[in-house]
């Protein structure tokens, strides 16, 4: 029996995908993680703790880094991971780990991106956006008004706030910069709002889209999966770049649903779905205050909704004191 080994095991991403594999497939899933956690154990058959480093590779038929973490310490060790269909992730991939440089690219490409500032000290109009200036799994990001609320940390790049809530995705897989498939998807809502993950997310179309992602990836010659992000400006009337994340990104199910030639790519996996237009992500939903909730529940309405864990012990931890939270703690439901 064919096995695969996804590190990461507890994270979306990791769940979404060993699931789909799972469910239409023979493979032996295989999931790894750094230390003991709560999280729906139901589409892997072993769990293991362990170093992602020290694990030993060659047991595994496939094996699929799932975070920034993971993805860099192991394309940085094995340079090149092997799939079906002559598909490939490649170390030359973690480029677009480094911001400012994919930001260059783009510019070299006439893309257009957000104005952006590389020291504090030249930032000449608020608000402003910061993020990290390298992939490094979160990190922190934000918005500032001023620059009292500029946090005081090194290794940031600070760009114009692009006041339109949604951001649009193009997910991807490539061979040598060309595109093999894709799903072009709105996000409507993340949380944290500021820039986060999918919580409200739902089919979208525009070429310019997919135009400007492959022209991207075709000039670093970029191998495997992949997520492109974009803001849309009103000033612009356009989608201005903001990152590539060479990694699996936490709203992946979507894809999985929408586009099945993802696995069948990736592993000669094949099933038939029916395609679903809007997903709404409800453990992430509950991370909003409650005001906020109440607003954002309207997006339910002909949404499939997505339990990434246990909606009771979410909703204890969220509503109840944290002294009876306690008592809960070490069950299971």
């Amino acid at each position: 029996m064919k096995k695969i080994l996804i590190f990461e095991a507890n994270s979306n991403q990791a769940l979404s995908l060993s699931k789909y594999i799972k469910k239409y497939s023979s493979f032996y899933i295989v999931g790894a993680i750094k230390k003991e956690c709560r999280f729906f154990r139901e589409s892997y058959d072993e769990v293991f703790i362990q170093n992602f480093l020290e694990i030993d590779v060659n047991k595994y038929d496939y094996i699929f880094p799932m975070g920034a973490d993971s993805t860099f310490q192991v394309i940085s060790k094995y340079k090149t991971l092997h799939y079906k269909n002559n598909i490939t992730f490649i170390d030359k991939n973690l480029i677009v780990f480094n911001k400012p440089k994919m930001l260059d690219i783009a510019t070299t490409l006439n893309l257009p991106i957000p104005k952006t500032y590389y020291d504090r000290a030249t930032i000449d109009k608020f608000p402003i956006f910061y993020k990290e200036n390298f992939e490094n799994g979160g990190g922190i990001r934000g918005v500032a008004f001023d620059n009292n609320t500029l946090p005081l940390k090194d290794g940031l790049i600070y760009q114009e706030y692009i006041d339109t809530p949604s951001t649009y995705g193009v997910a991807f897989i490539a061979r040598d910069g060309n595109l093999l498939t894709y799903t072009v998807y709105k996000e409507v809502i993340s949380y944290p709002i500021e820039g986060g993950s999918s919580v409200v997310i739902e089919v979208f179309m525009d070429d310019r889209l997919v135009e400007y992602t492959e022209k991207l990836l075709q000039k670093i010659g970029y191998n495997g999966w992949g997520l492109a992000e974009y803001k849309y400006c009103d000033k612009k009337d356009d989608f201005l770049f903001m990152e590539i994340n060479g990694k699996f990104w936490a709203s992946i199910e979507f894809m999985l649903q929408n586009n099945p030639q993802f696995l069948k790519l990736l592993l000669n996996v094949e099933y038939q779905v029916y395609a679903i237009k809007r997903f709404i992500f409800i453990n992430r939903l509950l991370h909003y205050d409650i005001l906020s909730f109440i607003q954002n529940i309207k997006y339910i309405r002909g949404a499939k909704i997505i339990r990434e864990s246990s909606l009771i012990y979410q909703i204890i931890r969220k509503f109840v004191p944290s002294k009876i939270v306690k008592i809960f703690k070490k069950r299971k439901f």
